[in-house]
């Protein structure tokens, strides 16, 4: 047998047993591919459900989203409204408030000029008191002097008086001198003096005192010196009388009377201790 046989024989057998070796392998892993088959089949039935089960959870998601994105388009859009709604009112607010700014400076203007006026009328008032108080003291020193005045007046009147009365006494001495003359004349004696008019003396006696009945009344007004009671003629008030003022046991003061009216008198403060108030009583009869 040549090499080239022997050869082709040995790979015969390799062949032979190679083929068999993969008919064995084959058979062996045939059974294998169909369990895996079976396997990968089953497996893919459970992805499709799972995948048909995560499409509905998908779809499912996906239509909350959406009504989730409805209605947070919603709200947006009421928001959006109020907001709008609230950017109105703040324009309204601030047009408002700087329309009220221009009122209060407006204001402020006024009240500044009224500040102003009502200081000018306090120093106008102070000055018109002022004036007032010296007019009231003035006319209290004219009403003293007018006193003094009607008194010399009475005086000078009385003396016009006495100085009447002798002027008639003189006259019917004359007359009666002339009657005494004429008398002598005819060859008549002397004959007597008729009565004359009285002279008065030159000092008046002084009348009887008569008790005046007690005069009371209230205090009405004070001013700075003087002091208006709540009687006067008709509860037979003169001037010149002194009514003592009290509130309550306590003397406050005198008030001597230097204007008389009809329901009322005014007159001058003197021995004050302490200054009445209205509603203090006056009397004429001392505690």
């Amino acid at each position: 047998m040549s090499t080239l046989t022997k050869i082709l024989v040995v790979l015969l057998s390799l062949f032979a047993i190679f083929l068999c070796s993969m008919m064995v392998s084959y058979v062996g892993s045939a059974t294998n591919y169909k369990a895996l088959y079976e396997s990968e089949k089953l497996a893919r039935q459970a992805v499709q459900a799972e995948n048909l089960s995560l499409n509905d959870r998908y779809n499912e998601q996906v239509a909350k989203t959406k009504e989730l994105e409805n209605k947070k388009e919603l709200e947006l859009q009421s928001l959006q409204e109020r907001n709008n709604q609230l950017a109105s009112n703040l324009q309204k607010t601030e047009r408002l408030s700087q329309e009220y700014q221009s009122r209060a400076e407006s204001w402020k203007g006024v009240m500044t000029g009224l500040e102003q006026s009502v200081a000018s009328m306090l120093e106008s008032l102070k000055l018109t008191r002022d004036q007032l108080e010296k007019a009231r003291a003035q006319n209290i020193k004219d009403q003293k002097e007018l006193n003094q005045i009607t008194a010399k007046l009475d005086e000078k009147f009385v003396e016009l008086q006495r100085l009447e009365a002798h002027r008639k006494m003189l006259i019917e001495q004359k007359i009666d001198l002339e009657k005494q003359v004429a008398d002598l004349t005819n060859g008549k004696g002397p004959v007597s003096l008729g009565t004359v008019t009285q002279i008065p003396g030159e000092k008046a006696k002084p009348a009887p005192t008569m008790t005046a009945s007690e005069v009371q009344g209230l205090v009405t007004e004070v001013n700075q010196s003087l002091v208006t009671l709540s009687v006067g003629t008709a509860d037979g008030v003169e001037k010149g009388m002194v009514f003592h003022v009290t509130r309550g046991s306590e003397f406050l003061c005198d008030v001597k009377v230097t204007d008389v009216d009809v329901n009322k008198c005014a007159g001058v403060l003197e021995m004050v201790q302490q200054r009445p108030k209205v509603g203090d009583t006056a009397t004429t009869t001392r505690l």
